[in-house]
């Protein structure tokens, strides 16, 4: 992709300069009024480092500035960009996919594992990755048995913690579930942990965070001039937990972790559950759900989304569970924080090749299909190698 095309500031308004912006400046919704919680906008490097917010009544996203511009995510590249007023649905394209200097293919796999590479080490200076030796299996274990139920997720995948109040969450391509400590600390069983795993592991198997997180790294390369100290791969992954994928996207994801629930026979109602907690965060205008709300359609809207996939689903009730306890028992309070080791954020399996990697790609039954054929082609070589010696 052409790097002139990165800078998604460019047409639609001039990049401030990072920082100008307080994060506490608040304001009101430009679209409908609602004046916008203390404490609840995220600053964003890729929009010029101004200040997001996500409005409470009617979910407009706006950035801070003057004037006040609206904030889009292209439908074409995924990437969010700034315009002046509203836009219908089908004119949501940034300018640079308008011009066509964008192209639409996804990037290939080399590109993406070095994109992953460099926002692996950028973060390790930005945040304090840690382990629980006492939770660790369990959230590992339930992140493997949510990914096999969503069709292309990555193989093997890992949560990491991160220390930290936010509620944050980032799937990386390799399917390296990043969730922090603040976020498992306001869940309340193992079912919304597995809608919150299921709804990350959605947007890697569909291959969205590779595609942000190559595309946002080389528009933050640009924006620092090809600046050698890290912060602009850690900026594109901060951009990508506080700026989302678009509605569309994050609600498609919704759907996808709600049927992993489903098929574990876990109980839908308990994302719902979580859902109104965090609009009642979000309503406070508490600090530590800001990012999670500005990245996300509101948590009413995507309720109602979930509530109207429910209705009229027949299921058997008294098979679906929670396991608090369960839950309860593996992230105590102890196990999120006087259990914490710091530990690094580990470099990605190896992305398999050749014969592997068309296997891994493949659905289950075409891969067993295809490996019946190398094992009876290995056969028949053999037995022709026994003829040929005789």
């Amino acid at each position: 992709m052409g790097v002139d095309a990165m800078d998604l500031t460019a047409v639609t308004d001039p990049p401030t300069p990072r920082g100008r912006h307080d994060a506490e400046a608040a304001g009101a919704c430009p679209r409908c009024g609602e004046s916008h919680p203390a404490g609840s906008g995220v600053t964003t490097p890729s929009l010029g480092g101004r200040v997001l917010h996500r409005c409470v009544r009617c979910g407009t996203r706006a950035a801070s500035g003057d004037p006040t511009r609206l904030v889009f995510t292209c439908a074409s590249c995924g990437l969010p960009f700034l315009y002046a007023g509203l836009l219908p649905h089908v004119e949501q394209r940034c300018p640079e996919c308008v011009s066509g200097r964008i192209p639409t293919e996804l990037p290939d796999r080399d590109i993406c594992a070095a994109a992953e590479n460099e926002v692996r080490a950028a973060l390790a200076t930005r945040w304090r990755f840690v382990t629980s030796p006492a939770a660790q299996g369990y959230l590992d274990r339930i992140g493997r048995q949510v990914a096999e139920r969503v069709e292309g997720a990555p193989g093997r995948p890992r949560v990491v913690l991160v220390d930290g109040p936010e509620h944050r969450t980032l799937a990386l391509p390799s399917g390296t579930l990043i969730v922090s400590t603040g976020l498992l600390a306001f869940l309340e069983d193992e079912a919304e942990l597995a809608f919150v795993l299921g709804h990350e592991v959605a947007h890697a198997a569909s291959g969205e965070a590779a595609v942000r997180l190559v595309r946002l790294g080389f528009q933050a390369t640009v924006r620092e001039r090809g600046g050698t100290d890290g912060l602009c791969w850690s900026d594109a992954a901060v951009d990508l937990v506080r700026l989302g994928y678009g509605r569309r996207r994050e609600r498609d994801a919704d759907a996808r972790a709600l049927e992993a629930m489903h098929a574990l026979d876990y109980e839908p109602q308990s994302a719902i559950r979580y859902l109104e907690r965090l609009h009642g965060a979000m309503t406070a205008g508490r600090r530590e759900v800001a990012e999670a709300v500005v990245a996300h359609p509101t948590p009413l809207d995507r309720i109602r989304r979930i509530e109207r996939t429910l209705f009229g689903r027949v299921g058997a009730p008294d098979l679906s569970r929670v396991n608090r306890e369960v839950f309860r028992r593996a992230l105590a309070p102890p196990a999120l924080t006087e259990g914490l080791v710091t530990t690094e954020l580990d470099a990605p399996h190896a992305v398999p090749w050749g014969m592997a990697a068309m296997l891994e790609t493949r659905p289950p039954v075409l891969r067993g299909w295809i490996a019946l054929a190398i094992a009876l082609g290995g056969a028949a070589i053999v037995a022709l190698a026994t003829w040929l010696a005789r």
